[in-house]
């Protein structure tokens, strides 16, 4: 996925974002701005909520960027040259020059992004509890966010992390890399389906926004999954996140 328009190159590597988080951000500083900030701090103007749920979504953004350069920087002390990370809907993409060597390597990799995350969130966490008017609900709603996305992405389906975990454990275990690509892909297309499925029960007994959104997510996880088994049926090796 090409990234529409860049971001800078902290420590040394070339960060992108791609169209698709310009809608999330808006989506998020809207959420903000209308419900968390005004429950918890009342009496503000609406200009002032529009501009923290900005910069409250901008930092998410950044929060996101430090997960993936947990797993950029693992690859890289693993010897890999990473091409880049490119930022997207459903979070980011890191682009090391091959898959990892060993199923450790492979677990090391994966899991140095949500460990980048459960950090953040504990950092987010702390200073919500030492800050006071806005900043504060902002700091903990990016702690809560931080610590859910650390829990996401460990279950156990390609692309997410935890799928990447479940591929060198069956790696290990089989010897066998592309039926251990299989089982990965094929566990995220179900777990894709599942989530899917209970958006649309979702939506349909609540009419929530959170529904839908679980739909999309589901979508694209188990459109992703599915682009991942067809790579690797065909040999040419699984796309990298």
């Amino acid at each position: 996925m090409a990234a529409t328009f860049p971001l800078g190159r902290p420590a040394g590597i070339r960060v992108g974002a791609h169209w698709s988080v310009l809608p999330i951000l808006a989506l998020l500083a809207g959420f903000l701005a209308r419900s968390p900030l005004p429950e918890a701090v009342p009496g503000r103007s609406p200009v002032v909520y529009w501009a923290t749920g900005a910069t409250g979504s901008v930092v998410l953004l950044a929060s996101l960027l430090v997960h993936e350069l947990g797993h950029a920087l693992a690859a890289r002390d693993r010897g890999h040259v990473v091409d880049g990370i490119t930022l997207w809907l459903l979070g980011g993409r890191t682009e090391p020059d091959g898959g990892p060597p060993t199923p450790r390597s492979a677990i090391a990799v994966a899991i140095a992004g949500p460990v980048a995350s459960l950090a953040a969130g504990a950092g987010f966490l702390g200073a919500g509890l030492l800050s006071s008017g806005l900043v504060a609900p902002t700091l903990t709603w990016l702690g809560w966010t931080n610590l859910a996305l650390a829990s996401f992405t460990l279950l156990p389906g390609a692309p997410l992390d935890g799928g990447r975990v479940l591929q060198a454990v069956v790696w290990k275990v089989t010897g066998d890399r592309r039926r251990a690509q299989a089982v990965a892909a094929h566990s995220g297309t179900v777990l894709g389906v599942v989530l899917a499925s209970t958006g649309l029960l979702w939506l349909l007994w609540s009419g929530g926004f959170a529904g839908l959104g679980l739909v999309g997510l589901g979508w694209f996880l188990a459109l992703y999954a599915r682009a991942e088994l067809a790579a690797g049926a065909d040999g040419s090796g699984a796309p990298r996140s």
